[in-house]
């Protein structure tokens, strides 16, 4: 026998992934209960869950603390602040904890099916294309569990049936699944969609991704990603899904997977989906969803260009570049690439490419025009 082959690395020697689950509260005491239960009752039981309360009024602590002692499961830790700074704030209050390779962040109110995990852990582990976020369906139900909706409507998953997109069918992806690594089998028994990060996710109509509760982020992305303190001064409130599911996005793409394994509780005291649900593809709400996305646009913009020194090198030039040319207007992503030179062969390169791709991502090619206009007149100035 060769020396060393006994000790050799086997396929059986691989573990699942850790999957950290947090469940942010603020005063949803009446369905917290059932939240825990249903992390509890996943099929998949490698995780770790972080309940954090935000300063509730409501009697929640007391109600998590029970409902903690009565799963008497060490994977659960309790987090109490005395704050509650908004959805995005409080989330990244808590990241530094985060011990997983995946991360789902569980709105109090709603609750996952018991293969919610492990349907998105298979997704996430297919072996043709890893991605940055995946997404799930969910039923919506009312404050007694009634079912309202079997689908979460803005999820566009009908996306998928659209021949000029971008989406890829890889459901006959295999995947090392969780309950037996070393055995690969598909990776969804249902349809699973990969959506790269060029076709972007920044234009305000587009929304492939649910609702939070439905969805798992590595959590690379939100370690890279997540603004600090400095960066989010000046803004008010955020949503944890409108940032880092566009963002995650356009670094590694998003699995879209085609199957419910979640309930989204419409109760009457929802920050977002304030309206009833009257079907079709009507507005979840009375709030300006247009001026949201680009509030959190603004913000990843900001993101981005603070932490030039560790994204570029994170996620190198190209990809950088590419991700600065969504975010940006024309004027801005002149202004920021000219303000670094020694990157001008890439994101020259970014403007080229960019060709082939406006007609999906943007309208028309008077910007590309435009823009090009302005770096030749810039080049002139700067590289004389």
């Amino acid at each position: 026998m060769p020396q060393g082959l006994a000790t050799a690395p086997r396929a059986a020697d691989t573990r699942p992934p850790l999957v950290t689950i947090i469940v942010v509260n603020y005063n949803y005491a009446a369905f917290i209960d059932q939240c825990i239960r249903s992390v509890a009752a996943q099929d998949y039981q490698n995780i770790q869950c972080l309940v954090l309360d935000c300063a509730s009024t409501d009697g929640s602590a007391s109600v998590i603390e029970t409902a903690l002692e009565r799963q008497s499961d060490p994977r659960f830790r309790f987090i109490k602040r005395d704050v509650n700074h908004g959805h995005l704030a409080n989330a990244l209050s808590v990241i530094d904890q985060i011990e997983g390779i995946f991360v789902n962040f569980l709105d109090s109110d709603d609750f996952l099916f018991p293969e919610f995990v492990s349907t998105h852990v298979r997704a996430h582990l297919n072996d043709l294309n890893s991605a940055a976020v995946s997404v799930s369906d969910q039923i919506q139900v009312d404050s007694t569990g009634q079912v309202l909706a079997g689908t979460c409507h803005w999820h566009q998953k009908w996306r998928a049936q659209d021949p000029a997109n971008a989406w890829c069918d890889i459901s006959n992806a295999r995947s090392w699944l969780p309950r037996s690594p070393q055995c690969p089998d598909r990776a969804a028994a249902v349809t699973l969609s990969f959506v790269p990060a060029w076709w972007s996710s920044w234009p305000k109509d587009r929304w492939i991704w649910g609702t939070t509760s439905a969805m798992m982020f590595r959590n690379s992305i939100i370690q890279a990603l997540a603004p600090g303190e400095a960066e989010l001064s000046g803004y008010g409130p955020l949503n944890v899904d409108g940032y880092f599911a566009r963002f995650g996005h356009s670094v590694g793409g998003t699995l879209v997977i085609d199957s419910t394994q979640g309930a989204y509780r419409r109760h009457g005291r929802n920050v977002w989906a304030t309206n009833p649900v009257f079907g079709g593809q009507t507005a979840n709400s009375v709030q300006d969803e247009p001026v949201r996305t680009s509030v959190l646009q603004g913000l990843a913009c900001k993101v981005l260009m603070a932490r030039y020194e560790d994204l570029i090198r994170l996620l190198g030039s190209e990809l950088y570049y590419s991700i600065a040319w969504q975010l940006m207007s024309n004027d801005e992503f002149l202004g920021f690439a000219t303000g670094h030179p020694s990157d001008r062969a890439t994101w020259e390169n970014t403007i080229s490419s960019a060709n082939a791709e406006l007609p999906l991502a943007f309208a028309g090619v008077t910007r590309l025009r435009g823009l090009r206009k302005r770096l030749r007149n810039a080049a002139q100035r700067i590289w004389q």
